[in-house]
C-alpha cells in the first residue's frame, strides 16, 4: 500500500521543474489584474509560513512542465486544512479558471471532499502552469503547496481518515473507560480528566479538519471559531486537571499561583474567540502553551516530596510536550511541514492520555494507602484516649471510694453484676461445649445405627440358612439301617439338591462378612468415642494428634459425608504430646464444622465442596491445617472473629463463642492459631503446637 503521508512529494516540482513562488499583500477588494502587476517576495521551496497575519495575501506560483505531465489528472494541493479562505486562479494562454476552497466553505461546495484544500489543474497548451492564490486566515497562515496525482491524493486522504479513525477510537475508549471509573471511585479528578480527554481529542479533530468534515460540515464560520475556542478549553482542562492531580497547591504553591494566572489567560482567549477576535486569541494561546513547561517543574517538586503519581505524570507530559513542541516549531517555520511534524501532536496526545490513565490508577492506590494510614493514626489516637480515660476513671473511682460509702456499695453491686456476667459467659461456654457434644452424639448415634441395622438385617437370613442345613444334617443322623438305605440316601440327595447347599454356603459367607464389616465399623466408632470420653478431664495426658484428628472425623462423618469431599492427609512419625485430647478434638470439630458451613454456596455439589485436613511437622513443631474452598472471611471482620460473642450468623443459630473457645484451647497448649482467607480460595486455619506442649 502506498504511504499515506501527503507531504512527501511537496518538493518534487521545485527540484525537477523551473518553478517560481512568491507572495505579496493586497487589499481585500483587489482583483486579478492588480495581482498580475504586483511585486512579489520570492521564497525558496514550496511551503510558505506567513505567521499570524491578518491581511489578505496573494501567492504567485509559476512553473514549466513537459508533455508527460498531462498523462494523468493532477491537482494543486494545499495540505493545511485550517486556512479560512482560499481563492485559486489558474492562468492559461487562452482562459482563467477559478476555484474556491477554505475552512469557511462547506465540504459539499468544494471540488474534492477532503480535509485539505485541492483544485484540479487544467491542461495548458504551452505546458506552463501559473497560479494566483488569494488566502486569508485567523490562525497561523501556513501554506504548504504541492502538485499531486488525483487518484494518489484521494487514496492518501483515505489512509489519513483511517489513521484518525483509530486515533478517535482510542480517545473514545479512554473517555468511556474513565467515565465508568468515575462512577466507581467518585473522585472528582476523573471528571476533570474526562473533560481533558474530550478537549484534547476534539482539538486534534479541529486542527486536522475532521470537525469541519464530519461534525459541523454545515457551517464554515463555526469551524473557524472552534479552531480558537477548543484549544482554549483544552488549555483550561489541562491546568485544572494538573492542579488537582499533582496537587500543586500542596506541593508547589508558587507554581499554583502562576497556573491560576494562565487560567485567566485561557478564559480571556475563549472570550475573545467567541466575539471573533481569532488572531488575538491565537497569540494568547501561543503564550499560554508555555504553561506546559511550568507543569514539568510542578511535577518535579511533587516527586521530590514523595508523591508517587507525579512520576507517571511527568513521563506522560514530557511525551506530550515533545509532540507539542514539534508541532509549534513547524507552525513557526523552524521545522519543515512533513509527516513527522504533522502527526507528532496527535501521537503524543494518545500516548499521554494512556499514561495518565495509568497514573490515575496509581493515584487511587496512593489515596487508599493514605486513607489506611489516616485510619491507623485515628485508631492509635483512639486507643490513647481510651487509655487516658481509663486512668482517669481509676483515679475517680479511688476518690469516690474514699469519700462515699454509698458509691462503695454501688461499686460492690457492680462487681456482683460483673461476676454474674462472668458466670453467664461460663454457662454459654459450657453450652457451646454441650452443643458440640450433642452434635457429636447425634453423629455417633446415626453412624452406629447404620452398622447395627446392617447386622440385624443379616441375622434373620443367616439363622434361616443354618436351620435348613441343620435339618438336613439331622435327617442324615437318623438314617435307619434296617430300612432300604438306597431309598433313604436318594431322599437325602433330593433334599440336598432342593436346598441348594452350595448357594447356601455362599449366602452364609456373605452374611457373615456383612456382620463382620458392621462390627468393625461399630468398633471404629467406639474407638473414636474414647477420645471424647476424656473431654472434661482437666489433666494432661500423652496423646497422638493423628488419633485425635481421626477420631473427630469419624464421629463427624454424619455431618461431612453427604455435604463435602473430605481429603485427609495425616503425617507420619508425628510424636505424641502432653495435651488435653478432648479439648483438642473440640478444636478440630469446631473448625471442620465451620469449614462445612463456609462451603455451603448455592449451586455447589458435594464433590465441588472440598475440605483438606493435614497434619505435619515443621521445625520441630506439630502443625494441623484445615482448609476449605468456601466464600472466605470478609476483610472487614477478620480482626473480630476470635472475639467472644462475635458472629455473622442469624439470631438463634450461634453464640459467637466457637472460635473464641478454639483460640483459648490452643493458647492453653502454648500453641498458635492463625488463618489466611480470601474470596477466591477460601479459608485456611493453621494450628501450631510445640512438640513438648504443656499446660501453663
Amino acid at each position: 500500500m502506498r504511504k499515506f503521508i501527503l507531504l512527501i512529494a511537496l518538493a518534487i516540482f521545485s527540484e525537477h521543474c523551473a518553478s517560481q513562488i512568491g507572495y505579496a499583500e493586497f487589499s481585500n477588494d483587489s482583483e486579478l489584474s492588480d495581482w498580475k502587476n504586483g511585486v512579489y517576495e520570492n521564497v525558496s521551496g514550496s511551503i510558505l509560513n506567513l505567521g499570524l497575519k491578518r491581511g489578505t495575501y496573494v501567492v504567485h506560483w509559476k512553473f514549466q512542465v513537459d508533455s508527460t505531465f498531462w498523462s494523468s489528472p493532477k491537482v494543486l494541493h494545499i495540505a493545511n486544512p485550517i486556512i479560512d479562505n482560499v481563492e485559486v486562479y489558474q492562468i492559461t494562454r487562452d482562459s482563467v479558471f477559478h476555484r474556491s476552497s477554505g475552512e469557511k466553505m462547506s465540504l459539499g461546495s468544494r471540488e474534492f471532499n477532503i480535509t485539505g484544500n485541492a483544485v484540479s489543474i487544467q491542461k495548458s497548451a504551452d505546458n506552463t502552469v501559473e497560479y494566483y492564490l488569494k488566502v486569508s486566515s485567523s490562525d497561523q497562515l501556513l501554506i504548504p503547496l504541492s502538485i499531486e496525482e488525483t487518484g494518489s491524493l484521494l487514496n492518501d486522504y483515505e489512509n489519513i481518515d483511517l489513521i484518525f479513525a483509530i486515533y478517535l477510537g482510542v480517545i473514545l475508549s479512554m473517555f468511556i473507560y474513565n467515565f465508568f471509573v468515575f462512577f466507581s471511585v467518585r473522585d472528582h479528578v476523573y471528571l476533570l480528566y474526562i473533560f481533558y480527554i474530550f478537549t484534547v481529542g476534539y482539538t486534534q479533530l479541529v486542527l486536522f479538519g475532521f470537525s469541519s468534515k464530519y461534525i459541523f460540515n454545515f457551517s464554515g464560520s463555526l469551524n473557524v471559531a472552534l479552531g480558537s475556542i477548543v484549544p482554549g478549553l483544552s488549555g483550561l482542562a489541562t491546568i485544572f486537571f494538573a492542579q488537582n492531580f499533582i496537587r500543586t497547591a500542596q506541593f508547589s504553591p508558587r507554581i499554583n499561583k502562576v497556573l491560576n494566572f494562565f487560567k485567566v489567560l485561557y478564559f480571556a482567549a475563549i472570550g475573545l474567540a467567541i466575539f471573533g477576535f481569532h488572531n488575538t486569541t491565537q497569540i494568547i494561546l501561543n503564550v499560554g502553551a508555555s504553561s506546559a513547561l511550568i507543569l514539568i517543574f510542578a511535577s518535579v517538586s511533587a516527586i521530590k516530596q514523595g508523591y508517587r503519581p507525579a512520576r507517571y505524570f511527568i513521563v506522560a507530559w514530557v511525551i506530550f510536550i515533545i509532540g507539542l513542541t514539534l508541532y509549534a516549531l513547524r507552525n513557526f517555520g523552524i521545522l519543515p511541514f512533513n509527516a513527522f511534524t504533522n502527526f507528532a501532536l496527535p501521537v503524543g496526545s494518545v500516548v499521554e492520555i494512556l499514561l495518565l490513565s495509568f497514573a490515575l490508577a496509581d493515584r487511587i492506590n496512593v489515596l487508599k494507602q493514605e486513607k489506611e494510614l489516616s485510619q491507623q493514626q485515628a485508631f492509635v489516637a483512639m486507643k490513647e484516649n481510651e487509655r487516658l480515660v481509663t486512668e482517669q476513671n481509676i483515679q475517680l473511682e479511688k476518690k469516690v471510694h474514699e469519700r462515699t460509702a454509698d458509691l462503695e456499695n454501688r461499686n460492690t453491686e457492680l462487681h456482683t453484676a460483673m461476676n454474674d456476667l462472668r458466670m453467664t459467659q461460663q454457662q454459654l461456654v459450657e453450652s457451646e461445649k454441650l452443643a458440640s457434644i450433642g452434635q457429636m452424639t447425634a453423629g455417633i448415634a446415626h453412624e452406629i445405627n447404620n452398622p447395627i441395622n446392617f447386622v440385624q438385617s443379616n441375622v434373620g437370613p443367616l439363622k434361616r440358612d443354618i436351620d435348613e442345613i441343620l435339618e438336613l444334617l439331622s435327617q442324615l443322623a437318623h438314617i435307619d439301617e434296617n430300612k432300604d438305605l438306597l431309598e433313604q440316601v436318594n431322599h437325602l440327595k433330593s433334599q440336598y439338591i432342593k436346598l441348594d447347599v452350595d448357594y447356601l454356603k455362599k449366602e452364609i459367607e456373605q452374611l457373615l462378612n456383612g456382620i463382620e464389616d458392621g462390627s468393625k465399623r461399630t468398633a471404629e466408632i467406639v474407638k473414636g468415642l474414647r477420645v471424647f470420653s476424656r473431654m472434661d478431664k482437666n489433666e494432661l495426658v500423652s496423646a497422638d494428634i493423628n488419633e485425635c484428628l481421626h477420631s473427630t472425623l469419624v464421629v463427624m462423618k454424619n455431618m461431612t459425608k453427604a455435604e463435602v469431599t473430605l481429603k485427609v492427609e495425616l503425617g507420619e512419625n508425628i510424636p505424641k504430646i502432653k495435651c488435653y485430647p478432648g479439648k483438642l478434638s473440640q478444636v478440630f470439630m469446631n473448625l471442620v464444622a465451620n469449614a462445612v458451613q463456609a462451603t455451603r454456596i448455592p449451586g455447589r455439589q458435594p464433590i465441588d465442596r472440598v475440605i483438606n485436613v493435614r497434619s505435619f511437622l515443621s521445625e520441630d513443631k506439630i502443625c494441623v491445617e484445615i482448609q476449605d474452598n468456601g466464600n472466605g472471611i470478609p476483610i472487614e471482620i477478620q480482626e473480630k472473629i476470635f472475639e467472644p460473642f462475635f458472629t455473622t450468623k442469624d439470631v438463634g443459630e450461634g453464640t459467637g463463642l466457637g472460635l473464641s473457645i478454639v483460640a483459648g484451647i490452643v493458647g492453653e497448649h502454648n500453641g498458635q492459631l492463625s488463618f489466611t482467607s480470601n474470596a477466591k480460595e477460601g479459608t485456611t486455619f493453621l494450628i501450631t503446637l510445640p512438640s513438648d506442649s504443656k499446660n501453663t
